[in-house]
């Protein structure tokens, strides 16, 4: 189905283009492949836990980017993991714990109809999260704060428009999409839509950044309170030092989590980083003992701009049991090409 749909924008996009004399003589779509691969070494050593450890890829990506015509493009993504648990009437459970194959991306984009503006369809990324982890570029050691909570999803099916403005002084993405996430499929006549506000008054220099963000998701159900996750995060960057930071909402009916993430990353560039990140989270402010925090520590180095390697040691508090941390050492690496 994607592929005849992108064989038909194709051939409306070259409609009005004089006739070839022959068939060669036609645009071809220029392909660029490319992929990676997240994958880690670990030993917990949480009491009773008995050192286990384990090597395991933790997301494989392979990804073709079509230019079509100079204002048509295309990408189709294949992600692979392990099945995780999935929630059912009867209790949790797992298929099998294979590593499987499943779609992430697969959109049309329609860019430049207007100046810096852009228009995709089909299972894009949605607004938020993907900004949030290309600037903080350490998602193979741990993923961003709303979407490890489930808030947000990195990908969904629907349809988006956005644009960057003022040589990036401005950046911005709207988009209404299924709201499952590109995990589960639709459920009802519910959709979610999202915004997101992106200002960095740094953005015309070359070595500084300081992105402010707004980003909102109103999520219509069926038979249930509307949900709203709202973030609102700042950065600043430099070649010495990355700074982030996040506040987190979530709200349906009478129940309001909340929560914030704030990470520091010192370095010499070539060399390395140092990673300082925290993490807390409560799912109902007005429940006791469910929040959960998280610290992550370590050095990371870039050996190009696609292979990377971070050792860090990472803990869990949960309210619940504050004697009883997880806590683990890791080896992470990021393989692309």
């Amino acid at each position: 189905m994607f592929s005849a749909l992108l064989l038909s924008v194709t051939s409306l996009a070259h409609a009005g283009d004089k006739p070839a004399e022959k068939a060669d003589d036609k645009p071809k779509p220029e392909v660029e492949v490319g992929g990676m691969i997240f994958a880690h070494y670990g030993m917990n050593l949480t009491d009773g836990a008995e050192n286990f450890n384990e090597f395991a890829i933790d997301r494989a990506y392979l990804t073709a980017k079509a230019k079509i015509t100079p204002h048509l493009g295309a990408r189709l993504t294949l992600d692979a993991d392990r099945m995780k648990p999935v929630e059912t009437d009867t209790g949790a459970f797992t298929y099998d714990t294979k590593y499987r194959i499943f779609l992430k991306h697969a959109y049309l984009e329609w860019k430049d109809f207007a100046p810096g503006m852009k228009v995709r369809a089909g299972m894009t990324d949605t607004p938020y999260q993907p900004m949030a982890d290309q600037f903080w570029d350490h998602r193979y050691v741990e993923k961003g704060l709303a979407d490890e909570q489930g808030l947000v999803s990195t990908s969904d099916l629907g349809i988006s428009i956005g644009g960057t403005h003022a040589k990036g002084l401005v950046d911005w993405t709207a988009g209404v999409y299924n709201g499952e996430g590109y995990s589960k499929i639709e459920v009802d006549s519910g959709k979610s839509i999202e915004a997101r506000l992106t200002i960095d008054p740094l953005a015309r220099g070359e070595k500084f950044q300081l992105p402010l963000t707004g980003f909102v998701d109103y999520h219509m159900n069926q038979d249930a309170d509307p949900t709203i996750t709202y973030v609102g995060a700042a950065g600043f960057k430099m070649p010495y030092v990355w700074v982030w930071g996040e506040y987190l909402g979530k709200s349906q009916g009478d129940v309001n989590g909340s929560g914030f993430s704030a990470a520091l990353l010192p370095g010499v560039p070539k060399v390395g980083r140092v990673i300082f990140r925290y993490d807390h989270w409560d799912p109902s402010t007005d429940t006791d003992k469910d929040a959960t925090d998280k610290i992550v520590g370590g050095v990371s180095h870039n050996f190009t701009d696609k292979i990377a390697l971070a050792a860090t040691y990472e803990r869990v508090t949960a309210e619940a049991a504050p004697d009883a941390p997880g806590h683990g050492i890791f080896l992470h690496l990021q393989a692309g090409f």
